[in-house]
């Protein structure tokens, strides 16, 4: 087996779908048509995430033929917004040590102090059953344990780091917008002691999938890296900074007009 550490930009979800458009379904493709997938099959992976989401950190684990040449590979998967960072050959499947989320979310002059008191209440283990989409099969418990939450102040926008053990769907961009709503003033901090109430049932606003990467599905492997494949994935991520940064601009301006 191989444990495959993969980036992605966002425009496709990331589990297999019969529609074949998701992030696994073009990483098993490219793997196929290069001649080093063994089994068309992901044992095990980091994290799903919904289309909008990009990755930094999320990995696979599948069977390969032979040792992957991660230049070679990555010259298909880019043109998918995809590329493997790092792989190692593995025996066993290793322990997620926690998932660290981070959101990027526009700076609208909250009160940051109260933001960061809500996120204190948020750690440690909570039923998240108002911060996650509902589970109408009722098969997974929304008992979930978070390890830290901090937000950074960037001027125009704010990080907000989100580590924990795991993840209910739609978990990370709910408790975004409970940060938004208290850093607005629109609720109070008692109010979060009522979102983790198990009895309480109040539904959440939930922030747009955009906004949100899997910076890291931790786990104790030391990855083999391609610096060329390194080098070429920071190009393109330079390229739509600048991109994205003359956007910016743009928008400022218009929105500055009278």
């Amino acid at each position: 087996m191989y444990i495959l550490k993969i980036a992605y930009d966002g425009r496709y979800s990331f589990q297999q779908q019969p529609h074949k458009e998701t992030v696994c379904d073009k990483l098993l493709n490219t793997l196929e048509k290069l001649n080093f997938l063994e089994e068309r099959k992901i044992i095990y992976s980091g994290g799903r995430t919904d289309k909008g989401v990009s990755a930094l950190g999320n990995f696979v684990i599948l069977k390969l033929k032979k040792e992957p040449i991660l230049s070679y590979i990555n010259h298909e998967l880019k043109k998918f917004g995809i590329w493997i960072l790092g792989y190692k050959e593995i025996e066993e499947i290793p322990k997620v040590q926690y998932r660290h989320y981070r959101y990027i979310m526009p700076n609208l002059d909250y009160n940051l102090e109260l933001m960061r008191k809500a996120g204190e209440k948020l750690i440690g283990e909570h039923s998240f059953h108002n911060l996650s989409k509902r589970d109408r099969s009722k098969e997974k418990s929304p008992i979930r344990k978070i390890y830290d939450i901090k937000i950074n102040d960037y001027g125009f926008f704010l990080e907000v780091d989100v580590v924990g053990e795991s993840f209910l769907w739609q978990m990370v961009r709910k408790i975004v917008g409970l940060l938004h709503l208290i850093g607005r003033e629109e609720k109070s901090l008692e109010w979060v002691d009522k979102i983790l109430d198990p009895n309480y049932r109040e539904g959440v606003i939930t922030f747009p999938a955009e906004g949100l990467i899997l910076v890291e599905a931790k786990v104790d492997i030391n990855y083999n890296y391609d610096n060329y494949s390194i080098k070429k994935f920071k190009e393109f991520w330079l390229e739509r900074y600048k991109e994205y940064i003359m956007k910016f601009g743009i928008a400022k301006t218009m929105n500055e007009f009278i």
